[in-house]
């Protein structure tokens, strides 16, 4: 595992975004390629025993280049996907050089940078592909035109037809080297500590009860824009010492109730057809909205102090200044249904005049990762709101377009 064998990769790989990389093996060994991505990702790349490339064109400014999209097939008509431009640099070199190999190592790391899965690999790459991916020219460009790029792409892969199939890659994962059921236990201190924290926590790729883990990769989350300190994991209601949300964020200036819903992350729901996914995804939701509403109720009767407990004591917040804001967090949000989300939230915010929005965890992740500020945090969240108050619509939110 390069957790272990190979720290100063790792340190990379904890520095990478979500993506695809490639590195040599410092042992002489094939070389490596490295997926970072949520665990649904990681979950159907294991079930499938595989994963396929498209090599895809591309051309801006006149000049024709190539890209690739990753594809995880959980569903067959629409994989989970992740879009890589191709650019002149070490980086992209790298990568091309491990797809034209017969074999590669695999290592399978989650969105924390915890390595899960580990796979002896073989690449079928056909023989035309093969031509364009040696004679390819890589695209040297602005960072804004690389993402203009990210678009075509996107559209290209949503109108493939049988001939792109049959020229994409397929990367096999024949041996797997470590097993399937690792657990990983953290115990670093630094990084637990939010109020009702454990002082450790333990994460696993295949969870049949997903809620704790959902909520302790949440708090990770959220403790890149905002301090521990302000960060509470399941507090209870004075009351019936039921939750009084998931995870609550309480700055000088807000307070953030944070419901969270995920769904087991085993084969069978891997393999469940796109419409039972969504119609999981809107019951999920509306639970969640409930729980909201629950949540709102008990601030109100408060009077502006917010009494919780919490390892079993009891305490007081004064909220009477503080703007309350709610997030939903979803294991997927599907934008087909963005209109009957924007309803039921737009009924939720007149009702009980509570700002509110939902995000997929996938996003909620990427938004976290790229602007590590709280400010940003909630200014974002503003924008999404007013956005869902006007459109009666969710934004489609892309961080790579």
């Amino acid at each position: 595992m390069l957790t272990i064998l190979h720290p100063e990769l790792y340190q990379a790989v904890l520095n990478y975004p979500i993506g695809v990389m490639a590195a040599f093996d410092p042992d002489g060994g094939s070389p490596l390629l490295i997926v970072k991505a949520t665990k649904e990702y990681l979950l159907a790349a294991k079930t499938s025993e595989s994963f396929k490339v498209y090599v895809c064109p591309a051309e801006l400014n006149a000049q024709r280049t190539e890209a690739l999209v990753f594809a995880f097939f959980d569903d067959e008509s629409e994989p989970l996907t992740i879009r890589t431009p191709l650019v002149d640099d070490s980086e992209s070199r790298c990568l091309i050089s491990t797809l034209l190999s017969e074999k590669a190592s695999i290592h399978l790391f989650d969105e924390h940078g915890r390595e899960f899965l580990v796979y002896e690999g073989e690449v079928d790459i056909p023989e035309v592909t093969r031509k364009r991916l040696s004679d390819i020219a890589l695209f040297s460009g602005s960072f804004v035109e690389v993402q203009k790029m990210q678009h075509l792409v996107k559209t290209w892969f949503s109108l493939r037809i049988p001939q792109d199939e049959e020229e994409a890659i397929t990367v096999k994962l024949v041996r797997n080297v470590y097993g399937d059921s690792i657990a990983i236990q953290d115990l670093r201190h630094p990084l637990h500590q939010h109020h009702g924290s454990k002082g450790f926590s333990i994460s696993m790729l295949e969870r049949e009860e997903p809620g704790s883990f959902q909520e302790e990769d949440i708090i990770k989350c959220l403790a890149m824009c905002f301090p521990q300190s302000q960060i509470y994991h399941g507090p209870l209601r004075t009351t019936d010492k039921e939750e009084i949300c998931d995870v609550m964020v309480v700055t000088e200036s807000h307070l953030l109730i944070i419901q969270a819903k995920d769904s087991p992350n085993i084969e069978r729901i891997v393999r469940q057809k796109m419409s039972r996914k969504r119609s999981t995804a809107s019951s999920a939701f509306k639970k969640a909205i409930g729980q909201v509403r629950g949540a709102q109720t008990y601030l109100r009767v408060g009077n502006g102090e917010l009494r919780y407990i919490l390892e079993g004591q009891e305490s007081c917040i004064d909220i009477a200044e503080k703007k309350i804001l709610a997030v939903v967090v979803l294991k997927e949000v599907f934008e087909h249904d963005g209109e009957e989300y924007a309803r039921a939230i737009n009924a939720l915010m007149i009702e009980r005049r509570i700002p509110c929005y939902v995000i997929s965890y996938g996003l909620l992740f990427e938004l976290c990762y790229r602007v590590r500020d709280a400010e940003k945090f909630i200014r974002f969240s503003e924008e999404v709101i007013d956005y869902i108050t006007i459109e009666k619509d969710l934004p489609i939110i892309n961080f790579h377009s």
